[in-house]
């Protein structure tokens, strides 16, 4: 089952679980009404790792630029 949700495949987001910059690849579940996204992040060079987090973790980049900024 999929939830509408406001995250895009590919798009670049802030992980608040992670601090770390994460590439949104698919919706894999729902768990309690909130999706949960198969991520992927960088570590060092061209060291990829894959998880699954809750949605609510994931922040645009634009949205976490302008409130470091603030």
């Amino acid at each position: 089952m999929k939830v509408k949700s406001s995250i895009e495949r590919g798009a670049q987001y802030l992980c608040t679980k992670l601090g770390d910059v994460v590439t949104a690849i698919e919706q894999v579940a729902v768990v309690k009404g909130l999706a949960m996204w198969e991520v992927e992040r960088k570590i060092g060079s061209g060291i990829r790792k894959r998880l699954i987090v809750s949605e609510r973790t994931l922040v645009p980049q634009q949205l976490s630029a302008a409130g470091a900024l603030a």
